[in-house]
């Protein structure tokens, strides 16, 4: 029998090990992000090996530092033993009613050209008049009953594939964003599966790899159906200083007509609705 005694178990340590894995993804040492903080290198380095304990405050601080999302800083605090600090509300709470209209004027204003609102996971929440007209006129009315993923709805065979006249360009330019997103997000589970469920695609071109890390908010897309083309130029926008973990992933897509010849067969599309 061995009766030599056992090492000691290392203590669970679950806040001190998010840290440590954010920081390294930061490409951070200790010191910088102590001074980034306002803490003590000594005091970082304690809570990293579980030699101390960290306090509420301490954990934003460092959140803030290593810029976290409100979803990464609530799991934070929750490994550390806290209750959360930022509300995740369905977008239909009456807390929430505030930012809806403010989106509801965003998609307005943007008529009549397509305007739609996404989550973290890049599913359609919303969409304007022009959007669902166009999503109509493209994929059918039959589809539209259906949940709609922007990312699926570009990338998989059978959805606007076919009809995106430059379409390794834009699934390239689209996989980009998406690979960015997952990957500042690692810990996000339902992403992840997202991003996995999306790259089992047929057929994907690689994504762009730029020089920077972020994809740029521009993405040229051609459309075509019969004698209908039209060009359109992407911009993303998100809300500003949310407090909440839904409104900060919120995503308002919105299109605008990459020619005068767009521009016309938008407005014409939309006077036959009129």
């Amino acid at each position: 029998m061995d009766t030599r005694p056992s090492r000691p178990l290392r203590p669970a340590n679950p806040a001190g090990d998010l840290l440590r894995a954010w920081r390294m993804r930061r490409a951070l040492s200790q010191a910088e992000l102590a001074f980034e903080a306002g803490i003590s290198v000594k005091h970082l380095s304690h809570v990293e090996t579980a030699k101390a304990a960290a306090s509420r405050d301490i954990l934003l601080q460092l959140a803030s530092a290593l810029d976290l999302s409100l979803r990464d800083r609530n799991a934070l605090l929750e490994a550390g033993g806290f209750a959360r600090q930022y509300g995740e509300r369905d977008l239909a709470a009456p807390e929430l009613a505030d930012a809806r209209r403010a989106i509801d004027l965003l998609l307005r204003r943007h008529e009549p050209f397509p305007a739609i609102v996404t989550d973290r996971r890049w599913n359609v929440k919303q969409a304007n008049r022009a959007a669902s007209r166009l999503m109509t006129m493209l994929l059918g009315p039959e589809r539209m009953q259906r949940p709609l993923n922007h990312m699926r709805m570009f990338l998989a065979p059978n959805e606007l594939k076919p009809f995106v006249e430059n379409w390794p360009s834009v699934a390239a330019a689209l996989l980009s964003r998406a690979r960015h997103e997952a990957m500042a997000a690692p810990l996000d589970d339902a992403l992840q599966s997202t991003w996995r469920d999306l790259m089992r695609l047929p057929d994907l071109p690689e994504p762009q790899l730029e020089d920077s890390a972020v994809p740029g908010p521009l993405c040229e897309v051609r459309l075509r159906s019969g004698e209908v083309g039209i060009g359109l130029i992407g911009a993303v926008l998100t809300l500003g200083t949310p407090q909440d973990v839904t409104l900060q992933e919120l995503r308002v897509e919105m299109f605008m007509p990459a020619d005068a010849a767009s521009e016309a067969t938008l407005i014409g599309l939309a006077a036959q609705d009129a």
